[in-house]
Parts: structure tokens; C-alpha cells; sequence
């Protein structure tokens, strides 16, 4: 029996696109997959059909650990590997690790306390201060408000979440005024830097406060274009973004995978953190594609099982072609050069590659008809 025999992956928060590709890309490596969600009964159905599998009941509430539980017993027979896809789910699972031990539950997440710490945008800023990692300078919002002139443009962000929902670019002191109306103790604000749509990703994998493997994308497209979701990126290794994305997280005392977002700060004429995901990215396909096998290793390490040996390749690209690429294609009135050049020997593409056609066509249209998935676009598309 080969080591790919002996674990099932359980994937979790099914309507989402990271488990949809994270299934495609595990099944091409014939993984067992066990899928676990709690799902209206529309949902169920076009789900089913996308994952092809059964779908055990998985709710996120206070019956959360039972059915973890009855999951596992069922299961009992293998050993079951957890990815985190969501952070909230995974905060579920925290609290059930703490309260129950099963031999056949595996995983490879970093220290509670590490986890929270990144999670709330200002107890990392702070954190990363602390221990003299360059990030953005915080400011308190009292004190800002006393002063006559801003001492530089700044962002107000919430400090939990992810992507680009309740954040605020404050440039005068009525824009400032304005957010007296915000509950402040959930924001953060810190100096904004001058390129504030290059962010670039690190994607690391550790074990145990040691670093496994590493590589980078750079964004070439988003949507919107003022600073969105990645919809074209291409795989790059910046050793400056290595040591440093290493470097925090050594102090955090890591364990498994982490997203950290980079800006290049002008003034400073050198790189920044943003943030730590503590999750599956979004780009995670990319992942697969540049030969990071970043996902199979996560596993293997959670199971302490021998490592892949890696060689990434730097000219992988990833595209999200619709909704969004197309989307900003219209918007740019056919503006985007080599729009329609599919590069499929060098490019993957979210929700297609690595999964069948006929189930890729379900997910699609499950994302076309799902009005939580509708909302999503129609404030994207309107920029609210």
C-alpha cells in the first residue's frame, strides 16, 4: 500500500472555490476524499454534483463537535487529515481538539495563540512591532483626531476578515470625522503605503517553527483593477520575501500553511507586512502547479510521513477567467492585450483545471445561481 493509501482528506466549507479546487487537486493525486458540510437542500444537490460524493452533515454551530465526532467514528478506519479552509471553521476545530482525541484525526495547525494572534489584524501589527518586522505604522484613532493634519494617507481596515470588504482610504480630516460612526475597537488604521495594489504573496509550509518550503506569486491582473482579487498571477521566488515571511513566522512558533502579504514601501525602499492568512488561499491552484506540492506535504507532515521533494517552477501562471477576467476585459472595452491567448501549458485555470468538465460546469453554474454568490458579484462588479 503506498503512503497516498493511508489517509482520507476531510474537506470542509464545500460552497467555497478553495475546497472545490483543493478536491480536484487532491483527486488527481487519488486521495481519498471525505466531504462534510450542513447544506439547504438546493445547495446539496448542485454540490453533490460538482464533488461527486456523498456529503456528511458538518455544522458550524454548537453541534459541531458531535458531528466531528459521529464523522470520525464512522470513519474510524482511517486516518483523516484536516486542512484548514476557513478560519472560522478552524476555530471549531480548536475548541473540539481541546475537548476530544481521536488516534485517527490528524493535522498539522500552528499554536492557537498563533493562530489568534494573526487572525486580528492589529494584535499582529502590534506583534510584528514588537519583534522588529517592518509593517505599516499603526495609529491610534483618538489621537489622530487631535491632530490639525494627518501625518500621512492612511487605511482603515477591519481587524478581522479577508479581501477588501470594510476597508477605507482616509486622506483629509472629514474623511477621518466620518468614521466616528464606525465601531472603532473593530478597526485598525496604519500609514497607507504608495503602491497600494502590489501586493505580492509568500506561501509557506511549516512544521513545528521550521520552515518546509516556500514560493511567491506576483499579481498581473486584478478586479477590480484598484486593487482586487488576483485573477492573473504569475509564480516568482524573491528570496527578500522568504527570509522575511520566514523570519515572522519562526516567532510565531508556525506549524502548517500560511499566506503572507508583502507591499514594497517607496519611502522605505523596502518590503512590508500587510497580513498573515492562516488558511488555504485563494490561489491555491497555483500552488499545485508551480510544484510546490505544498498541499500533499501539508498532509504528509500532519502525518509524519517522508516529504515530497519539491522543484518549483517559476513560469506557472494562474487565471481566473470568469467571472472576473472576462469582467475586467468588458470593462476595459477589449483593452487587455493577448486577452484570449490560453497559455494551457504554462497557465492554470480556477474551477477548470484538474477537475472533470462535467463537474467544473456544475460548480460554475451552483456560483451563477446561488444568490449569496450573486450578491458577492453584483458588489464587486458596482465597487461597493
Amino acid at each position: 500500500m503506498s503512503d497516498s493509501d493511508t489517509y482520507s482528506l476531510l474537506v470542509t466549507d464545500l460552497s467555497t472555490r478553495k475546497a472545490f479546487d483543493l478536491a480536484n487537486i487532491m483527486r488527481s493525486h487519488n486521495i481519498d476524499l471525505i466531504f462534510c458540510d450542513a447544506l439547504n437542500v438546493a445547495d446539496d444537490f448542485m454540490l453533490r454534483s460538482a464533488y461527486k460524493g456523498q456529503i456528511e452533515l458538518l455544522r458550524k454551530d454548537e453541534n459541531f463537535n458531535k458531528d466531528l465526532s459521529l464523522i470520525l467514528e464512522k470513519y474510524s478506519d482511517k486516518k483523516i487529515v484536516y486542512i484548514p479552509i476557513e478560519e472560522d471553521t478552524t476555530i471549531l476545530v480548536y475548541d473540539f481538539l481541546a475537548q476530544n482525541r481521536y488516534k485517527n484525526f490528524y493535522h498539522n495547525l500552528p499554536p492557537e495563540k498563533s493562530f489568534q494572534t494573526v487572525r486580528d489584524k492589529g494584535v499582529f501589527a502590534t506583534f510584528c512591532e514588537q519583534n522588529d518586522i517592518p509593517v505599516p505604522k499603526i495609529y491610534d484613532f483618538d489621537t489622530l483626531l487631535q491632530m490639525d493634519v494627518l501625518p500621512s494617507p492612511l487605511i482603515l481596515k477591519p481587524r478581522s476578515g479577508s479581501g477588501s470588504i470594510g476597508i477605507r482610504f482616509i486622506d483629509t480630516k472629514e474623511e477621518l470625522e466620518a468614521c466616528k460612526a464606525l465601531p472603532m475597537e473593530k478597526y485598525l488604521i496604519q500609514e497607507r503605503l504608495e503602491n497600494p495594489k502590489d501586493i505580492e504573496g509568500g506561501f509557506f509550509l511549516f512544521d513545528k517553527g521550521q520552515p518546509v518550503s516556500y514560493y511567491g506569486h506576483k499579481r498581473i491582473r486584478t478586479y477590480p483593477s484598484t486593487g482586487g482579487v488576483s485573477v492573473y498571477s504569475k509564480c516568482e521566488l524573491n528570496p527578500e520575501l522568504q527570509v522575511l515571511g520566514e523570519e515572522v513566522l519562526k516567532k510565531l512558533q508556525w506549524s502548517g500553511l500560511a499566506m503572507v502579504e508583502f507591499l514594497y514601501d517607496t519611502k522605505s525602499n523596502s518590503y512590508k507586512i500587510i497580513e498573515i492568512n492562516p488558511r488555504l488561499w485563494g490561489s491555491l491552484m497555483l500552488s499545485e502547479f508551480c510544484g510546490s506540492r505544498m498541499l500533499e506535504n501539508y498532509c504528509r507532515s500532519a502525518l509524519n510521513q517522508t516529504l515530497y521533494p519539491v522543484d518549483i517552477q517559476e513560469n506557472r501562471y494562474l487565471r481566473w477567467l470568469f467571472p472576473w477576467d472576462i469582467l475586467a476585459y468588458i470593462q476595459t472595452k477589449g483593452g487587455i492585450k493577448h486577452f484570449w491567448m490560453l497559455d494551457r501549458a504554462h497557465t492554470c485555470y480556477v474551477n477548470f483545471s484538474y477537475g472533470s468538465f462535467r463537474r467544473s460546469v456544475f460548480f460554475t453554474f451552483y456560483n451563477i445561481v446561488n444568490p449569496r454568490k450573486l450578491r458577492k458579484l453584483y458588489q464587486k462588479v458596482i465597487g461597493l
